[in-house]
């Protein structure tokens, strides 16, 4: 296992697990995704990454919702012994928490509240079972929003109300530069911007996604509306940013709303073998041959014209770094 990302391996074991979590029920979502991040270790998976959601589902208009997350995020510590047993870097999915010490990984006094705001974090684990970063959701889908605070809602309250955060920052792991999303961000091509100006290589996407984000009156037109959106749209950030995309989308039944889809696209390749075509359950593993971030690059010059100080999209070059 690489230390640095200069020394990453051409070709790297990613896998996905797609779970269909059991509502409010995080020890039996756990023990699934322990057991499919045990499988993935012993095919030789370097990452393993979970779905949104994965511990709690989504049902934010249950009370249970949020009172599991007053102490969801002890589950990551869970995920840290299991990353540094079997030596795999983990992106647990995320994790839905009250408890805004664990803001973008950074401690911070709080005061006690009656109704505390809920933030939507995936941390990056290594395989030494330390926490190098974390991801809080900046762009809410429509529905989360009465119920969860977006990142960097949150950061700008707590840190320095009258200035804009930076809502997207890349995390240095064992696999090179990472920049993490979740779901809806995926529509936001300025998201994708924002990480690799900041040279992210790979960027991993947790998910909940369904056929049923998608209203009926738009379903009447194609009942596979958002297996389209999805599928055109991951191929899409992959070319326009020459980077991997990795995504991990919930399973379960097709009559249900699920569409799955979890795998690992690149530029040139569009979505790698072994990817999921489905809502099906279980782990993927899907070797991943880094060399054609570096050919697509190459070919065509995207983060070399985004760097040029000329470039006349008006990009902030501030936190611009060759790679």
């Amino acid at each position: 296992m690489a230390t640095s990302y200069e020394e990453v391996a051409a070709k790297v074991k990613i896998a996905v697990i797609q779970i269909c979590p059991k509502p409010l029920d995080p020890e039996t979502n756990f023990q699934a995704a322990a057991t499919h991040i045990r499988e993935a270790a012993s095919q030789g998976a370097s990452l393993a990454v979970l779905p949104e959601y994965h511990l709690s589902g989504w049902v934010p208009h249950d009370p249970g919702f949020a009172k599991l997350a007053v102490t969801a995020y002890e589950y990551v510590a869970k995920y840290q012994e299991l990353a540094k047993e079997h030596k795999i870097n983990i992106v647990p999915g995320t994790i839905v928490t009250s408890d805004q010490s664990q803001q973008n990984g950074a401690a911070r006094d709080t005061e006690d509240s009656a109704a505390p705001p809920l933030h939507n974090i995936s941390p990056f684990i290594s395989y030494t079972g330390e926490i190098l970063g974390s991801y809080t959701k900046a762009n809410l889908w429509h529905p989360e929003r009465p119920h969860l605070t977006s990142g960097p809602q949150s950061q700008s309250s707590l840190d320095a109300p009258h200035e804009r955060p930076e809502p997207h920052t890349v995390i240095e792991t064992p696999l090179g530069p990472v920049g993490i999303l979740i779901c809806w961000d995926l529509g936001f091509p300025e998201a994708f911007r924002s990480l690799i100006l900041q040279g992210a290589k790979i960027i991993i996407i947790p998910t909940f996604w369904t056929a049923f984000d998608m209203s009926a009156e738009g379903l009447a037109y194609n009942k596979d509306a958002e297996t389209l959106f999805l599928k055109s749209t991951l191929v899409a950030r992959a070319f326009e940013n020459t980077a991997c995309i990795v995504f991990c989308n919930a399973g379960g039944p097709r009559e249900e709303g699920y569409v799955g889809l979890s795998g690992v696209t690149m530029p040139i390749m569009g979505t790698l073998p072994n990817s999921f075509e489905d809502g099906e359950l279980g782990v993927r593993v899907i070797e991943t041959d880094m060399k054609l971030l570096d050919i697509a690059e190459a070919n065509y010059k995207v983060r070399e014209d985004l760097q040029r100080e000329d470039w006349h999209y008006g990009y902030s070059h501030a936190t611009t770094t060759t790679s």
